[in-house]
Order: structure tokens, then C-alpha cells, then sequence
């Protein structure tokens, strides 16, 4: 079974249950339905997708066995999104050292996408997950040409780059900021400040993975 101290997995599985698998996420492409799917893969069979690509009976088996996913109850896959990844699961055990960084992520993939959505405001154990997911992700998302600084009310961390063109300062809740090291600016509810080398260095530059 799961065991994030923040409970974030049951909080997921609540959201898809209420919106159903048809809902519109923020990824371009991607329902309710995708977003599981995803999640059920990377967590419990990373070699289905590859497999439905083999040639042969290999590929027919796998392709036989995504499909009788995509074609049980809506609840029953939540389900088995509910029982987590397993105790000795590599991904269960990057989720807790990342400070569940992907299911919060996720999460709000699909929340942020339904009329009305407004932040949440995490727990203090939630939003200490949220930030060290930041100083994890951040080093790996960011591909810009200045110094940044991310500043949320449990601390600062700063980003080098070798070639920086100037510095920003960008301000937000941990979850804000994880999202929008994640590659989600267009959501995320954060300050930026910065000189216009470096605003530049911005718009021109990557984040996310």
C-alpha cells in the first residue's frame, strides 16, 4: 500500500474519481484517462509501451494487455492507482526521495485544467515535499542562461548557470514553484523579477523534462 505522510496518492485518486475519465488535463493531448494510464505504467509496467512496438507475438501480448487496462472500469483502474507501486518498487522509492514530486505535479495537471481551480493550500508536511521536489527537479528542468533564485516561505535556492546573462528572483509557494520549474508557467501562481538580459534568457530557454 501507499505510504506518502501527506496522503497526495489519495488525493489523486479522489480528484480522478470525481471528474471521471474524460476530463481535460493541462497537457496538450491528454484526458483523466491518459494521465492514469501514465501513472499505472510508469509505476507497474514502464515495458508496455515499448512492448506494443515489437513486432510479432511480443507485441500483440502487450498491446493485448494495454488494451484490457484501457477497457476495465474507470474505478478499477483507480484502484490499483491507490495501491501505489509496492513496497520494493525503484519508483516507489524515487517518489520518497523526491518528495512525491510527480504525483503533485500530476495532480494538479488535472485540477488546474477544470473550470474554477484555485491553489491549494498544502499542509506543512505537503508543502515541505513540494520544496525539496524543487531542489531535486530544478537543476534537471532549468536550462537558462542566468542566475535564478527560487524563494518560497520555507527558503531560497539558487541555480548557477556558466553562461548567465544576468540573475532572476522568482517567488512562490513550493507547489507554485515546483510547477513552474516543471515546465507549467502558464499555471503556476509565481512572482518574477529580473533584469532584461535575463527575462530574455528566459523566454529563450527551457524548462522541464
Amino acid at each position: 500500500m501507499h505510504s506518502e505522510r501527506h496522503d497526495e496518492r489519495e488525493a489523486l485518486a479522489r480528484t480522478f474519481l470525481t471528474h471521471g475519465p474524460e476530463a481535460p488535463t493541462i497537457l496538450p493531448g491528454w484526458d483523466a484517462a491518459e494521465l492514469l494510464e501514465h501513472l499505472l505504467l510508469r509505476e507497474g509496467a514502464p515495458q508496455l509501451k515499448l512492448g506494443t512496438r515489437l513486432p510479432g507475438p511480443l507485441g500483440a501480448r502487450a498491446q493485448r494487455t494495454l488494451d484490457a487496462l484501457r477497457e476495465s472500469p474507470w474505478q478499477d483502474r483507480v484502484a490499483r492507482f491507490r495501491q501505489g507501486p509496492g513496497r520494493f518498487s525503484p519508483i516507489g522509492r524515487i517518489d520518497a526521495l523526491s518528495g512525491q514530486g510527480e504525483l503533485l505535479i500530476h495532480h494538479e495537471d488535472l485540477r488546474r485544467a477544470q473550470p474554477g481551480w484555485e491553489p491549494r493550500l498544502l499542509a506543512a508536511e505537503a508543502a515541505a515535499d513540494a520544496w525539496r521536489a524543487v531542489g531535486l527537479m530544478a537543476p534537471l528542468a532549468m536550462r537558462v542562461r542566468a542566475e535564478v533564485t527560487l524563494v518560497s516561505p520555507l527558503g531560497g535556492r539558487q541555480l548557477r548557470s556558466r553562461r548567465a546573462v544576468g540573475s532572476l528572483r522568482v517567488h512562490g509557494d513550493p507547489l507554485e514553484l515546483l510547477l513552474w520549474v516543471s515546465g507549467r508557467g502558464d499555471v503556476a501562481r509565481v512572482r518574477v523579477h529580473g533584469d532584461q538580459a535575463a527575462l530574455q534568457a528566459l523566454q529563450e530557454g527551457r524548462r522541464g523534462l
